[in-house]
């Protein structure tokens, strides 16, 4: 049976009282021990009944089968352990070992990407204590991109996220020249199989959002922070899909018909947490979110089952990008079999 904390607390207390073999522990001292600790924890006091039932569980086969026995003491009992034994000390039972191996298993697929180097150590130790290899055969995949470039800056990046320590960041744009940002790190995403770094960036006094994949080095900022007092992250990626917001959008209500293929992989893998269904005969939903690129591409990735019935202003880009497709795609054989 599951066990809460605060039982928990009450088992380790009674398990020192019965193997203490200098003092003799009467159903009433036990349940004092019980109480003070409890009271200095802020919790309720327990009553002599629940100490019994306490122990009647610590006895049994789904506790631990401690061989607790009571002693005559004149007029009284009182209750020890009848050899050395401790609840902290029993070997795991069969259940816990499966679990175990079922931990080392989904630890082990963590092992070479450089912010969990940490696993490592901890697999070592847990092999070691226990005796255990984990499950032979590979039956869990993550997905995860261990050669992605800028991840080996993640570790780093988080530490100082949580300590608040600006960095001088190398940062490389597609097709221009390596730019140096001052950034005050606030926040890490991942998203599409890669991670953004959230921060200030005083080069334009407002929020950047560097990929992690164009960063080509970083150092630590010998400048203040500048701690974050505007952006809630919580409440800046419920609206949008994906990290980027443009300014001056809001979030809209839109509306999408998927064909009848299609409409029940996107009911079963929501495109946004806002999604409802308005008709499903009509394979119609509605998204509430602040219309942005990674929006857009998730809507062309769906292609010919998909129509954004509104806005217009997303149903004029969709046409926009279909247009520039058919272009690339069309246009040059078309100009080369017209007549003049």
């Amino acid at each position: 049976m599951p066990i809460n904390k605060n039982a928990l607390v009450r088992y380790k207390i009674l398990d020192k009282c019965f193997s203490d073999s200098y003092h003799k522990y009467f159903i009433e001292d036990l349940m004092e021990k019980v109480n003070v600790q409890l009271e200095d924890a802020g919790v309720k006091p327990v009553s002599k009944k629940q100490i019994y039932d306490d122990i009647k569980f610590m006895k049994s086969v789904d506790g631990w089968e401690a061989p607790i026995e009571s002693y005559q003491y004149g007029k009284r009992k009182y209750l020890r352990y009848s050899y050395n034994f401790s609840i902290m000390e029993t070997p795991i039972t069969d259940m816990e070992v499966e679990q175990l191996e079922t931990l080392i298993t989904s630890l082990s697929r963590l092992q070479g990407i450089p912010m969990y180097d940490w696993v490592e150590e901890l697999l070592t130790n847990l092999r070691h204590r226990f005796g255990l290899r984990g499950i032979d055969t590979n039956s869990i995949g993550f997905e995860q991109n261990r050669d992605m470039q800028g991840l080996r800056y993640l570790s780093n990046l988080i530490d100082c996220v949580i300590k608040r320590q600006p960095v001088l960041i190398d940062y490389h744009p597609f097709g221009r020249d390596v730019i140096k940002w001052t950034i005050h790190p606030y926040y890490l995403k991942q998203y599409n199989n890669r991670w953004f770094l959230l921060g200030y960036n005083p080069d334009f006094d407002d929020l950047s959002i560097v990929a992690l994949d164009r960063i080509e080095g970083i150092k630590l900022a010998e400048t203040s922070f500048k701690r974050n007092l505007d952006f809630d992250f919580d409440a800046y990626f419920r609206d949008i899909i994906g990290v980027s917001i443009e300014k001056g959008k809001v979030v809209e209500h839109i509306r999408l018909k998927f064909s009848h293929k299609r409409l029940p992989y996107v009911l079963s893998k929501p495109i946004h947490h806002s999604q409802e269904l308005e008709n499903e005969v009509e394979g119609i939903i509605s998204i509430d979110v602040i219309p942005n690129k990674e929006l857009l591409s998730e809507l062309i990735w769906f292609r010919e089952d998909v129509e954004v019935l509104s806005p217009e202003s997303l149903r004029e880009e969709i046409k926009e990008k279909i247009a520039e497709m058919y272009q690339k795609y069309f246009g040059v054989k078309n100009d080369c079999t017209t007549e003049p």
